[in-house]
């Protein structure tokens, strides 16, 4: 479709940290795009609610303005989005794009589009340099005992505590997109050997990314072989509960599992027996099913659990780096370019509207 002055290209902006005028104003300077606002309540609190679902229009934060949000809906060509209402392809005929904010695409796939006629891109690499340094900041934490000396000096005590080395030990990546490869790069600088499971690879397939490549047949051998392994795969139905009690158990007990993918892929109740009955050295938790965690989760007290609340990645420039990421698609769509990171929808089992 050939977008003009008169008929612009709509942009619908979902995404709340984009309603900022610096933004809005790089939109505009594109011939034939028309910058649009999916608004919400006045001082609403979304930050902290779930992305991982398709919401009903009007959803919680956005009741006082559904009726706008409905208007610019049926005009959006484009989406930029966290949150997505649900039935887009009743409530957005227009659509034929969507971007997403995060890398996590498991909400659109009951958001109602089809995959015929709408392109679905993620933000995925925009967070994978600052994941990767949390990672890394917790298994440091972990293996030099920083806790230990913090609560030593909390009480007063003059008392050493001796740490691991992090150098020769071996890390296993559990999904090697962007935040795996990079895991993978900053854990080899620091002297590791590294292991890495890769969904499509096949027996025998190498990667330059890690010393050693598995298939998905062979995640409980690569598990056995780990001193830490870190989960960082999409979100799909064939990695629901993909650390089960089979995954937890091949693991040494000295190991240290790190999730920042998604809650789904971790059973956390299996985690829970096993921390408590026959512990693994840590687990490092950033992510869970659903959140907020539940305050009554045993996870919480057991002590060499490490909790936090999805924010392993850093905001400082993430939220510039994924519009630098969006307006380069923005162009590259109206110049019928492909666009970057276009998810295959059919191999994560996206059904048709």
């Amino acid at each position: 479709m050939k977008f003009t002055e008169d008929h612009p290209l709509v942009v619908c902006l979902g995404f709340p940290p984009f309603a900022a005028e610096r933004f809005l104003a790089r939109l505009r300077e594109i011939e034939s795009v028309e910058p649009v606002v999916l608004p919400i309540d006045p001082d609403a609190s979304w930050g902290g609610v779930t992305a991982h679902v398709a919401y009903a229009e009007p959803p919680p934060w956005a009741t006082s303005v559904a009726a706008e949000r409905k208007a610019i809906l049926t005009r959006a060509h484009v989406l930029m989005t966290l949150h997505t209402p649900d039935q887009l392809d009743r409530r957005a005929p227009n659509l034929a794009w969507i971007q997403g904010s995060g890398a996590g695409v498991e909400q659109f796939s009951e958001a109602g589009i089809d995959p015929e006629k709408v392109v679905l891109t993620n933000s995925a690499g925009v967070a994978a340099t600052s994941m990767s340094e949390w990672v890394i900041g917790r298994l440091l934490q972990v293996w030099k005992r920083f806790r230990t000396v913090d609560e030593f000096q909390q009480a007063h005590l003059f008392k050493r505590s001796y740490g691991r080395t992090f150098s020769g030990s071996t890390i296993g990546i559990v999904g090697l997109g962007h935040i795996g490869r990079a895991v993978a790069v900053r854990a080899r600088a620091m002297g590791c050997r590294t292991l890495g499971l890769r969904r499509s690879a096949a027996r025998g397939e190498e990667s330059p990314y890690v010393d050693q490549l598995f298939t998905a047949g062979e995640l409980h051998a690569m598990l056995a072989e780990c001193d830490a392994v870190v989960i960082a795969a999409p979100a799909t139905p064939e990695t629901h509960h993909l650390i089960d009690a089979g995954a937890l158990a091949a693991l040494p007990r000295h190991a240290v599992l790190v999730n920042v993918a998604r809650g789904s892929l971790l059973d956390e109740r299996e985690l829970a027996r096993v921390m408590l009955e026959e512990p693994l050295a840590a687990a490092i938790l950033d992510v869970f099913e659903p959140e907020p965690l539940d305050p009554a989760s045993p996870l919480w007290d057991i002590p060499n659990v490490y909790i936090s609340a999805h924010s392993s990645v850093s905001l400082d420039h993430y939220v510039d780096d994924v519009f630098d990421l969006f307006l380069d698609n923005v162009e590259r769509f109206l110049a019928d370019e492909e666009l970057q990171n276009v998810v295959d929808m059919k191999n994560l089992g996206f059904k048709s509207a």
